[in-house]
């Protein structure tokens, strides 16, 4: 019989992000009991939010890492390899310790999952992410959740240590709500006895209401970011920001370097210290040399990043924002960096999104978009449709002179630039997807 291949295994498996309407929650608490409890084997941060769950994530793991511990990371979505959502300190999860992990999980999988309908490929990775770094002893575990909270795969974690909202906004209405209250009560469905909830800064008083009633009814403690770090002198850069700390009362940390880029980082560096403040009473290693560390080197691949120029393409700034909320976080960063510039955009987007909500943001900011379509066939936003939104878009707000190239595929889009006269660095932003899909036309990181 054939050797299980990795990339045989993922082809294979359901791709679905959701199993269906139903709360699959449950189920996947019986799994990871019955392997073990995996998720009982080292505390856990458990991250949700609308925008900023990946940096506050590395921010926090990154400062761990400096600190000395083994710490076990899973994020999502992956723009290059699906392995990267799962990592031990920096470290992706090898291929072969996957199918492995696969296929010792999948007897006891099949005795409890229904053959009509199995795992998802997003359920199958938080079942091996935390079969993982139980199995390598790992210090900290955070995950962050994929969609929503209450019925997210990551919610079959049965005792987090902390449970952190970031930044809350209008994203996957159709399925979490239509206003910010509905989505906050789906991700504050994460909250569970024993567990210390921590909310972002820059959380609207909607959002910190249904948590804070949440986290009263299982009778845990919630801190306010904003009232337990708080920052002077902030200096903007697209390599970053440099910032002063003030860890308490008595103790300020000058020149701090935060390897992020935009003012938005600020709420999502408040919300990681809140959480490494926590950790500390407990941990001396989590000191100033551990946080300067960490900040200095973190780093989030296709999150406002920088990438040099090749012989393939100019140089660029590559951001994966892909609600209204998200892209007024980049364009707050070109305004600060460039005030009266005008941007050369590469665009493309999922169809589920509020299209609409971030062309308005965006085309002002425009001299010439490139439209070209994301990885994700069955989401993508077609060029027709996208062309004659921006068409639409450009029309309405009376922008005559921003020219717009629509491109069939991001090989094409990247060559529409090495044509062009373009001042960098060129804008590519609209959704994750369309970094995988630069990457794979050739985009260099």
């Amino acid at each position: 019989m054939a050797t299980l291949t990795y990339e045989t295994l993922i082809n294979e498996m359901n791709q679905a992000m959701l199993a269906g309407d139903e709360d699959r929650v449950p189920l996947l608490r019986q799994v990871l009991a019955a392997v073990g409890q995996p998720d009982a084997q080292a505390p856990i941060i458990h991250v949700v939010g609308t925008n900023g769950k990946g940096s506050t994530v590395t921010l926090m793991a990154d400062t761990l890492i400096a600190a000395g511990h083994k710490v076990g990371v899973f994020t999502s979505p992956a723009i290059s390899d699906q392995r990267e959502q799962i990592v031990i300190n920096g470290q992706m999860i090898g291929k072969e310790i996957f199918v492995r992990l696969y296929q010792t999980l999948l007897s006891t999988v099949k005795k409890i999952v229904p053959d009509d309908a199995p795992l998802t490929i997003f359920e199958w990775e938080v079942v091996i992410a935390l079969t993982w770094f139980a199995e390598q002893h790992v210090d900290w575990m955070i995950i962050e959740a994929g969609l929503g909270g209450l019925m997210d795969a990551t919610n079959a974690i049965t005792s987090p240590r902390f449970s952190v909202f970031t930044h809350i906004a209008l994203d996957h209405t159709r399925i979490l709500g239509d206003t910010i209250a509905k989505i906050a009560q789906n991700k504050a469905g994460i909250i569970k006895p024993n567990t210390k909830v921590v909310i972002a800064p820059s959380q609207s008083d909607d959002a910190k209401r249904v948590i804070e009633q949440t986290a009263a009814r299982v009778h845990v403690p919630v801190m306010l970011a904003s009232k337990q770090t708080w920052f002077d002198n902030p200096q903007f850069g697209l390599d970053g920001t440099t910032v002063d700390v003030h860890w308490s009362s008595k103790s300020v940390w000058h020149h701090v370097h935060l390897n992020l880029a935009g003012q938005h980082q600020l709420a999502n560096a408040a919300t990681a210290l809140t959480v490494l403040k926590q950790v500390a009473e407990h941990d001396s290693r989590i000191d100033e040399d551990a946080v300067r560390t960490g900040f200095n080197q973190a780093a989030l691949p296709g999150r406002l990043t920088t990438l040099a120029a090749t012989d393939k393409h100019p140089r660029l700034l590559v951001d994966g924002a892909h609600n209204p909320d998200g892209i007024q976080s980049l364009i707050r960063l070109l305004k600060q960096v460039a005030p009266t510039r005008r941007f050369t955009f590469v665009l493309g987007f999922l169809a589920d999104k509020n299209v609409a909500g971030m062309l308005t943001e965006l085309l002002p900011l425009a001299k010439q978009v490139v439209l070209t379509v994301p990885d994700q066939h069955q989401r993508a936003l077609p060029i027709d449709a996208l062309t004659e939104m921006v068409g639409d878009t450009l029309a309405k707000l009376q922008l005559n002179d921003v020219a717009v190239f629509s491109t069939a595929t991001a090989r094409d889009a990247l060559a529409c630039l090495r044509k062009r006269n373009v001042e960098p660095p060129v804008i590519v932003t609209g959704s994750f997807y369309l970094i995988r899909a630069l990457r794979e036309a050739g985009l260099n990181d």
